[in-house]
């Protein structure tokens, strides 16, 4: 039996008067103890599952209505207010037996396979593509390679540089003060700043526009855990600034420093017409067959680019309209160095070679987009290496192809040209015939 305890009526008001906050706080920290406490009842226990049970528990990983994915969204995403981080975190909290049950298979195969060959399983379950998390960890691994490439071009400036630099123009007290005063009293100023703060932790920043594409197929770029997607993107025909880099690098200051500045100047408005744009994303760096990095380029917004503003004759800009093509893509996080160019544009020829499915169409070329403002934090920076591609068609396609275009011919009367041929119904050429098969 139990005995339900008498509430004085003062105790009872104050009972009712205690906020919500207070069962969500416990909440959250359930989840805290949850989290570590079957962390470490995984390493102490053993599991049995199979293969197909294991291959169930990934796909289920994926889910958006997963754990992991929840979890991932209350923790890390900047989107998110007060309110939805509770409530996402109270529905993680109710799946804890999953969590138990996912943990233990991952602390199982680790155990089992050894953290080489047992961290993908580790990484897919509860890290799973898609994830923050997941994005994190491979920003920081590349971040290792990358910083101290990074570094080592950087050398202190010598006596004559310094001397030869402007000297910086004093701070107006008086400026800054009626600055700030604008911003207190404006709205729209204020949600742009807090805005522009998001985007240094978004991988994709908001409020700029980037050219529209569609995702025909993707694939893994490799066999480890860590090595990214491959996504084969088909883009519409868009406009472009562009501005010639020579044969500099990457990270060289006086290519892609000054294509970046003459291409922000003439968005801005410095141009013959005086008309500004706003700012897009990514900023392209187009590289030819030679190997030398030749252009950086700027997509111009779809409003202006119908009649886009004349650039200044001596500004080295000029416009250009890409055509619309099928592109393989790779992302990569972090900074932007040869080293990292060299080696992502390896890991992605290699992978469209393993795939089998296109080929590039220009050897040796690619483009690297960069999408976020200097300012964001490297690991959850979005860069992209992309090679345009062609499909290719199989042997055996081509071959039948071939076999069909012959009888055509052969079928076909002696008087019939070959326009009329063309033009009857049924295969007209190999290519038709691989498209259709």
């Amino acid at each position: 039996r139990t005995r339900t305890a008498r509430i004085p009526p003062r105790q009872a008001t104050a009972r009712r008067l205690v906020p919500v906050r207070l069962s969500r706080t416990l909440s959250m920290v359930q989840l805290v103890v949850i989290v570590v406490t079957l962390a470490s009842l995984a390493v102490t226990s053993g599991v049995a599952y199979s293969p197909e049970g294991l291959q169930r528990r990934l796909d289920k990983a994926k889910r958006p209505t997963s754990w992991q994915k929840r979890l991932d969204k209350a923790l890390l995403d900047v989107d998110k207010n007060p309110q939805q981080r509770i409530r996402l975190l109270q529905k993680v909290a109710g799946d804890g037996k999953k969590i138990v049950s996912d943990v233990r298979v991952a602390a199982a195969e680790v155990q089992e396979k050894g953290i080489g060959k047992g961290h993908p399983i580790l990484l897919d379950l509860l890290f799973p593509d898609g994830t923050t998390a997941r994005s994190d960890l491979e920003g920081l691994v590349a971040l290792r390679k990358q910083l101290p490439e990074l570094t080592k071009g950087l050398a202190p400036p010598t006596v004559e540089q310094l001397r030869a630099a402007a000297p910086a123009a004093p701070i107006d007290p008086t400026r800054v003060a009626r600055a700030l005063a604008d911003l207190a009293g404006d709205e729209r100023k204020q949600r742009e700043l807090l805005q522009e703060a998001k985007n240094a932790l978004r991988s994709t920043p908001k409020g700029l526009e980037t050219p529209k594409y569609r995702v025909l197929r993707s694939w893994r770029a490799g066999p480890g855990a860590l090595d990214g997607v491959v996504e084969l993107r088909s883009y519409p025909p868009f406009t472009v600034a562009r501005k010639g880099m020579g044969g500099a690098g990457f990270g060289a200051v006086e290519g892609g420093g000054a294509g970046f500045n003459a291409l922000a100047s003439y968005l801005f408005g410095d141009n013959a017409d005086g008309a500004a744009m706003a700012m897009t994303t990514p900023v392209g760096i187009d590289v030819s067959g030679g190997g030398a990095a030749s252009s950086m380029s700027f997509v111009l917004p779809r409003d202006a680019a119908r009649a886009p503003p004349r650039p200044n004759a001596d500004g080295g800009v000029a416009l250009d309209e890409v055509p619309a093509r099928i592109v393989a893509v790779k992302a990569f996080a972090g900074v932007v160095t040869d080293g990292e160019v060299r080696r992502q544009r390896d890991a992605l020829e290699a992978a469209i070679e393993a795939d089998g499915g296109t080929a590039p169409v220009e050897a040796g070329a690619f483009s690297v987009l960069q999408y976020n403002a200097p300012y964001a934090i490297p690991w959850r920076r979005r860069n992209e290496l992309a090679i345009v591609v062609s499909e290719v068609v199989a042997e055996e396609e081509a071959a039948s192809a071939g076999e069909a275009a012959a009888g055509d011919a052969e079928a076909a009367p002696a008087g019939e040209a070959a326009g009329e041929r063309e033009g009857r119904e049924g295969v007209s050429s190999w290519y038709d015939t691989g498209v259709r098969l």
